[in-house]
């Protein structure tokens, strides 16, 4: 940060001209912080301030943790307009430039969106050191962050990510809620309208790099077994895209993907009849509900990112084991976590996940009737005790390089 530039200063208070800022020794937005090893800022007079609390608590002291905390918020607000970026098409209109500097109006042309817009974007975008601009003023996206950011990037799954924030954010009062001790006990599912779209434009991403090249491998003997024919239950298939990727590379076999919410089972009906495929069906239906009629009807079953919202995951479970087939398998994908959540300190993104499964997975289970909220986080120790509380077997718990998920591979 560049120290010789001038402060930002908050304005005044309307009343009692007081100047509202940060705790002492943290630096305002813009500012940079005072040496956490030289003395803090002290009262008129002179001399060293120690308040009570401030002591250092390991290596951390209370202007440290300020601007830790004064970062991970400014870096939630990039959040937003990283989002924008990526909805917009914005990044992938700046890669195109293949480094060459536009203005603005340029950028806000070519893109098809108002220039004022744009020009407020790339404000965040330049402070948030995303976007360089130059001396003339234009604007440049440097290659190798274009290749990151850009269309099909590297980061593409990050950017998908980053859209998270402003769709978890339209339940975030019904969330608060919640939390009231007389308040409902979750949000049903009606009220997010973009989260299984969002978690399709996720899931496809990953199923495209590793469904048929690494997952499929995975089970023993499963490839061999689909291109003969077999029948596959997909639980929770969102809008089915790993139901429809293993039925156009399979075609002797059938898929059955359900899922509770009807409008995913819409998206998926409407993708299936592009794709003119005639060996896989979607239906809206509980997992609770499975009928009767399919017992011991599948060979393999598989439950992605699907389980943790159940209302009653080992009831689901034991459902599952009665419509497998003697030798039939149930592959489990759930997030690498440990059930305790001092075990989860060093995991990446686990606060992500954390949050994602307080404003959606959780909510959702506790809004059934006596639902759960095991939550996308109920971790390796958890899952793998209801897996056997249902009457299953694990053949196998496997966390591949690259998965933010463990496979649990079951039988009967």
């Amino acid at each position: 940060m560049d120290t010789n530039k001038p402060p930002l200063v908050p304005p005044k208070m309307a009343t009692g001209g007081i100047t509202p800022g940060p705790p002492p020794g943290v630096a305002p937005l813009g500012m940079a912080a005072p040496s956490v090893n030289g003395p803090m800022l002290g009262p008129p007079g002179g001399g060293p301030m120690i308040m009570p609390g401030m002591e250092a608590s390991g290596n951390e002291t209370l202007p440290m943790f300020g601007q830790r905390i004064a970062q991970t918020i400014n870096g939630g607000f990039l959040t937003l307009s990283i989002a924008a970026g990526h909805q917009t098409g914005l990044f992938t209109t700046l890669g195109r430039y293949e480094g060459v500097a536009k203005t603005s109006q340029e950028i806000a042309t070519d893109a098809g969106l108002k220039e004022r817009y744009v020009r407020e974007w790339l404000g965040a975008m330049v402070t948030g050191n995303i976007v360089d601009q130059c001396q003339d003023g234009k604007f440049v996206l440097p290659p190798h962050r274009a290749a990151f950011l850009g269309e099909n990037g590297f980061g593409t799954e990050l950017l998908i990510l980053a859209s998270a924030l402003p769709m978890q954010s339209q339940v975030f009062n019904k969330v608060m809620a919640c939390f009231d001790k007389d308040g409902p006990n979750g949000v049903s599912y009606k009220h997010y309208t973009e989260f299984h779209h969002f978690m399709s434009l996720m899931s496809n991403v990953w199923w495209g790099r590793h469904l048929i090249a690494s997952f499929v491998p995975s089970v023993p003997g499963l490839r061999e077994q689909l291109e003969a024919g077999i029948s596959v239950l997909d639980v929770g298939c969102g809008e089915g895209g790993a139901s429809i990727l293993l039925a156009e590379h399979f075609p002797n076999s059938k898929f059955v993907g359900i899922d509770l919410v009807e409008d995913p089972i819409k998206y998926a009906n409407s993708a299936l009849r592009e794709k003119n495929l005639d060996n896989i069906r979607f239906e809206v239906m509980d997992a609770h509900d499975i009928p009767e009629a399919w017992d011991s009807s599948f060979q393999f079953v598989m439950a992605s990112d699907s389980l943790h919202d159940m209302a009653h995951p080992v009831d689901v479970i034991k459902i599952i084991k009665r419509i497998l087939t003697p030798e039939g398998k149930f592959s489990v994908l759930e997030v690498n976590a440990h059930s305790q959540i001092s075990q989860n300190k060093m995991m990446p993104y686990a606060s992500t996940f954390y949050t994602n499964s307080l404003f959606h997975c959780m909510t959702v289970s506790l809004h059934a009737e006596g639902g759960e909220g095991k939550g996308n986080m109920w971790g390796r120790e958890d899952t793998e005790t209801a897996l056997k509380e249902g009457g299953l077997t694990l053949l196998s718990v496997h966390a591949p390089d690259g998965w933010f998920n463990v496979h649990y591979l079951c039988k009967k």
